[in-house]
């Protein structure tokens, strides 16, 4: 992961978030403006917040404060990190300021960018030997909680979320 690649994703992710917004807010895409959850789904998604914060959040942080002398590793969850404070961030002012529906779009695209992000990190760790085999096992296995977390995200997004606004 670089500094490149990190801003590119966001710069053309934001750009598809102000297309999509723009062709919900003049009636061109039939989506719609607010997230029409059910009694059941928004008690879910509140239990689904709950786990990003401790699995997507907390653990990654704490990841990288204990391996922080390890540039690698600080490098791979500083760009995690990063990346996550900025879609969280752009979701709280999209939400409040547009439209709270285009938190769904967000999230499924910055989702589908962590899943990308920690599959190839995984591959990247397999593939050098900059740790100690106690710490890789360790930083494999945070990594693929966090790739298996993420991609039941995914699947959440589009069983749950996206009929909400369709």
């Amino acid at each position: 992961m670089t500094w490149k690649t990190t801003f590119l994703f966001i710069v053309l992710a934001t750009l598809v978030v102000i297309l999509v917004g723009w062709l919900i807010s003049i009636g061109i895409l039939p989506i719609s403006q607010m997230i029409n959850y059910s009694d059941a789904g928004l008690r879910f998604i509140r239990v689904w917040i709950l786990l990003a914060i401790a699995i997507g959040l907390i653990v990654p942080t704490i990841t990288f404060v204990i391996w922080f002398k390890y540039p690698e590793i600080r490098k791979i969850f500083g760009f995690y990190l990063l990346v996550l404070i900025i879609q969280i961030v752009t979701e709280q002012i999209v939400s409040r300021v547009w439209l709270p529906s285009l938190v769904v779009i967000i999230g499924t695209l910055y989702t589908a960018f962590r899943v990308w992000q920690l599959w190839h990190e995984q591959q990247f760790i397999k593939s050098t030997d900059f740790v100690e085999r106690g710490n890789f096992r360790i930083i494999s296995s945070v990594l693929w909680l966090l790739l298996l977390f993420w991609s039941s995200n995914l699947i959440m997004l589009l069983t749950l979320s996206w009929p909400s606004i369709l």
